[in-house]
């Protein structure tokens, strides 16, 4: 996941927003709180899941989330998540949350990246979710990735 790349020019369903990292987000050192950025990466991980199936979503697994930098109060952050594969009823998301900082605002540096995994739900059932139509080189590249993700999420979910 370290060398994660963002994915720009493909037609998969992404979501991207960028939010001002306040005292309200922090803990008492400081630094933004991990369970603040979980909630945002999980959100905009669900708006990119229902734009695909238009549907109701629900976040069923977070896979190898990694924090790569702390952020503190003054970041800026911009979280993006991108579509990357789709099962029966689940779908892979990845997610990025890049770091900008007030007084530097050069390159963002990634500081957190992860892979959810969220299920369309019809009459609160999981429900078919439309296939991918895969048409660049970087889209295969994306689908590549999130089905090794899949499948290595149903190994460890058959073993346990």
């Amino acid at each position: 996941m370290n060398n994660l790349k963002l994915y720009n020019n493909i037609f998969f369903p992404k979501t991207e927003t960028s939010i001002l990292m306040e005292p309200i987000h922090s803990n008492i050192h400081g630094n933004v709180h991990g369970g603040e950025l979980m909630k945002i990466m999980d959100t905009v991980a669900g708006i990119t899941a229902t734009k695909h199936c238009k549907g109701i979503v629900v976040t069923a697994r977070i896979d190898e989330i990694v924090f790569h930098k702390p952020i503190h109060v003054g970041n800026v952050i911009t979280c993006i998540s991108q579509l990357a594969y789709v099962g029966n009823s689940s779908m892979e998301i990845l997610v990025r949350v890049l770091v900008h900082e007030i007084e530097n605002y050069s390159e963002p540096e990634t500081a957190l990246t992860a892979f959810f995994t969220m299920v369309h739900l019809v009459d609160n059932k999981p429900a078919k979710v439309p296939e991918l139509a895969i048409t660049t080189k970087e889209e295969e590249e994306l689908y590549k990735l999130g089905e090794k993700k899949h499948k290595e999420i149903k190994t460890k979910h058959i073993s346990l």
